[in-house]
C-alpha cells in the first residue's frame, strides 16, 4: 500500500485524534496554548511569541507585514513557523486564516508511517486555513442556490 492508501483508511480515526487535542486546547481560551502544542511539530519557544504577535495583528486588522518578514528571515526558522507567517501574510480574513492554519497544523500531531511531521503540520496549516476562509462563503452559496441544487449532478 502507499502512503496515500495508508492515510486514507486511517482519516477518521486521525480527524478524531486532532479533534480531541484541539477540543482540549481551545478550553484554556488563548492562542497561546494552540501554538505551544505546535512545538511538538518543529515550533520554537521564540516562534510561539512572534506568531501571538502576528496573531494580534491579524485580528486587529494591523499590517502583518513586518512581523511576518520577522518570522520567515530568522535563521533556523521552522517550516511551520515560515508556512503559518506567510499564509497569514497572504489571507484574507485573516483572522480565520490564522486560526485555520494554526488548527489544521494539529494534522502533523499523530505520526503518520512514512511522512515528516512537520511536513504533515504545514500541508495541514495551509487546508486548515483555506478551509476557515472559504467554508463561509461556499455555505452562503448553497443558501442561495438551495441545498438540492447544490448536491445534484448538473444537467
Amino acid at each position: 500500500m502507499t502512503i496515500s492508501e495508508d492515510v486514507s483508511r486511517e482519516a477518521g480515526a486521525q480527524f478524531g485524534f486532532v479533534r480531541s487535542f484541539i477540543h482540549s486546547d481551545v478550553q484554556q481560551q488563548r492562542l497561546h496554548y494552540h501554538l505551544l502544542r505546535l512545538t511538538t511539530v518543529g515550533l520554537t519557544q521564540e516562534e510561539v511569541k512572534d506568531l501571538r504577535e502576528l496573531g494580534r495583528l491579524a485580528f486587529e486588522g494591523a499590517d502583518v507585514t513586518e512581523q511576518s518578514t520577522k518570522i520567515k528571515q530568522r535563521a533556523g526558522a521552522s517550516a511551520l513557523a515560515v508556512a503559518l507567517a506567510d499564509i497569514v501574510e497572504q489571507g484574507d480574513p485573516r483572522p480565520q486564516v490564522m486560526v485555520g492554519a494554526v488548527l489544521g497544523a494539529y494534522a502533523g500531531l499523530r505520526d503518520i508511517p512514512g511522512m515528516d511531521e512537520s511536513t504533515v503540520a504545514v500541508l495541514g496549516a495551509i487546508g486548515g486555513a483555506i478551509s476557515a476562509a472559504i467554508s463561509p462563503i461556499v455555505f452562503e452559496r448553497i443558501e442561495v442556490v438551495g441545498l438540492e441544487r447544490y448536491l445534484s449532478a448538473p444537467h
